[in-house]
């Protein structure tokens, strides 16, 4: 029996893990309005903090790596008999890594300062975390190579008699590689401090976008095509 095999080799996967989104700048949101008097009692309260800003979006996950074909195999003979394993495979995809958590929501502004007969303002209402950073993509499957097999003859059986052989048996495989699993949206930031319980998490980031599969080739023998796949 003789084998032939042409790998493809698979993509990899992304395992870095995505950084956090840093926090939103400035980290705190503006003053509110100071309080004023008018004559002995408070004429303008002190007004409330400003509301924190929206965190940072999250950095997007790395994508997998795409994978190799498998060569096409071609063989050109003048006599074969026995038995022959032919195959290709395209290697897989990798698979693309989580995305990274949305940034810290900025933090609500100090309430305005009191004055002589205000009270001080109360803060504002923190920022929501930061969306979470999308997934990366997918790595895209190998193709797998044709198989071409062309032959005038079996030959004799032994050499030089007049008893021909038996006719070659082709096992025949062709495997195309699918693409990798995308990866998953990270994690929304935290929300930034304020009045109350402080500003909302912020929402997951969405999964990574999605590559293609490898493409099968074709197995052909002395020029006729006896199909593809495994």
């Amino acid at each position: 029996m003789s084998i032939i095999q042409n790998l493809g080799k698979d993509g990899k996967n992304n395992t870095t893990t995505t950084p956090a989104q840093g926090g939103y700048n400035p980290p705190q949101a503006k003053a509110g309005t100071p309080g004023s008097d008018s004559g002995k009692s408070c004429g303008t309260n002190a007004g409330k903090g400003v509301a924190g800003h929206t965190g940072n979006t999250g950095i997007t996950g790395g994508s997998g790596g795409n994978a190799t074909s498998g060569k096409q195999i071609k063989i050109n003979a003048q006599s074969m008999t026995g038995t022959f394993t032919l195959k290709t495979t395209g290697g897989n995809g990798g698979d693309g890594a989580k995305g990274g958590k949305g940034g810290l929501g900025q933090t609500g502004g100090p309430g305005g300062a009191k004055s002589s007969h205000c009270s001080t303002g109360p803060q504002g209402v923190g920022g929501q975390g930061g969306v979470g950073g999308n997934g990366g993509g997918s790595g895209s499957g190998g193709d797998s190579g044709s198989i071409y097999v062309t032959y005038q003859d079996t030959g004799m059986c032994p050499p030089g008699s007049s008893t021909q052989c038996p006719a070659p048996i082709f096992n025949a495989s062709i495997q195309a590689g699918v693409q990798g699993t995308p990866g998953p949206g990270g994690l929304g930031g935290d929300g930034g401090a304020g009045d109350g319980k402080g500003g909302t998490t912020g929402k997951g980031g969405k999964g990574g976008d999605k590559s293609k599969d490898g493409v099968n080739g074709s197995v052909f023998i002395n020029g006729k095509s006896i199909g593809g796949g495994s």
